[in-house]
């Protein structure tokens, strides 16, 4: 009976929450004259469950009345507009508790990530002119793969043959047949994964001090980057550039994952399952290249997540009023770490 009673007390607590932070949502979706359907309804209502799931399991909040719901409002926005579903099988994205800095006080917002097979309903949901999206091809080491050829605006397309004489993911390949009834193939190697990872361990030296610091800052509390001395700052540079430049020397993802002085700032994900992580960065990186035809709520919310607009904008904060700093338009890479690694916001 008492554990009918603190079921039935979290459901209620959940449904309070849903529909006061839909009903939120919705305004905005109205405001921007933005549709919000059914389906965008279901993934609201998603996120807000695993959103509470979540602060239920954390020790880091007490619950959800410790958030911001300013934050709230943004996060199960960004999974309705982007029309992204936590209860779908596989997930499609994930939530995530990160400590935010604002004038040396710290607190926690809740972040969205994107996982694998959410990138694959995007591309279904928004992608320009697309009618259907296939499965993906895993082209493994020794397979034969022919790729595509171009005689004027004729294309013949790739061939695949399945060897089975490795498990080693070397190419993924997503078919897609367009409105107009022709096709295109989204292609990404193995290769360029190590993009991915460089800018994986680069987010998670983000706040990193490397024991430089010491003591406590004016209010008491232990120093952060932001507390440090111009000449504080370049020795921390300096053992970040020493990280960077020993990536870049890597010649493959494998040498990558093993690089010793790199390693502690890798996240589990990619330590214990590298293929699986692997072969997701791929799928993204196929699947990104495509235009997207979002709409006004959509694209703020893709851009939110994107990890190059997140970092610039941090750097920016970082350096205002110090110097000058020059922001190139932010390449598109969205990042799905899985739930489980908590590690910092990537990219």
């Amino acid at each position: 009976m008492a554990n009918d009673l603190e079921v039935q007390k979290i459901n209620t607590a959940v449904s309070q929450w849903t529909n006061s932070i839909t009903s939120l949502v919705t305004r905005d979706f109205e405001l921007c004259g933005v549709t919000f359907d059914e389906y965008s309804k279901q993934c609201a209502m998603a996120a807000m469950t695993s959103i509470y799931q979540l602060v239920k399991d954390s020790d880091k909040v007490k619950d959800l009345n410790s958030l911001d719901t300013s934050n709230l409002r943004e996060i199960v926005g960004q999974a309705a507009s982007l029309k992204l579903n936590a209860n779908a099988v596989p997930r499609e994205c994930y939530f995530q508790l990160r400590t935010k800095n604002v004038g040396g006080n710290f607190f926690q917002v809740v972040e969205m990530g994107i996982e694998g097979d959410g990138n694959d309903a995007m591309l279904r949901n928004y992608g320009e002119n697309v009618e259907t999206v296939y499965p993906c091809w895993l082209v493994k080491e020794g397979d034969v793969f022919e790729y595509p050829k171009h005689k004027g605006i004729e294309m013949t397309p790739p061939e695949w043959e399945e060897k089975g004489l490795s498990q080693k993911v070397i190419r993924v390949v997503y078919p897609l047949k367009l409105k107009d009834g022709t096709f295109q193939y989204l292609i990404a190697e193995r290769d360029g994964v190590k993009v991915n990872l460089f800018a994986h361990v680069r987010n998670n030296l983000m706040n990193e001090t490397f024991g430089i610091l010491k003591g406590t800052n004016s209010k008491g509390k232990a120093k952060t980057r932001y507390d440090a001395t111009p000449e504080e700052k370049k020795q921390i540079d300096a053992k970040k550039e020493e990280i960077y430049d020993a990536l870049r020397k890597c010649d493959t993802i494998e040498d990558m994952l093993s690089c010793e002085i790199a390693k502690p700032y890798i996240s589990a994900a990619w330590l214990d399952t590298p293929e699986s992580m692997i072969v997701r960065k791929m799928r993204n990186n196929a699947v990104k290249k495509y235009r997207k035809d979002f709409n006004s709520m959509a694209k703020q919310s893709f851009n939110q997540l994107d990890e190059t607009y997140v970092s610039v904008q941090e750097e920016i904060s970082e350096n205002a009023n110090s110097e000058d700093f020059i922001v190139d338009s932010p390449a598109v890479e969205v990042t799905e770490e899985a739930n489980a690694d908590k590690a910092p916001f990537e990219e």
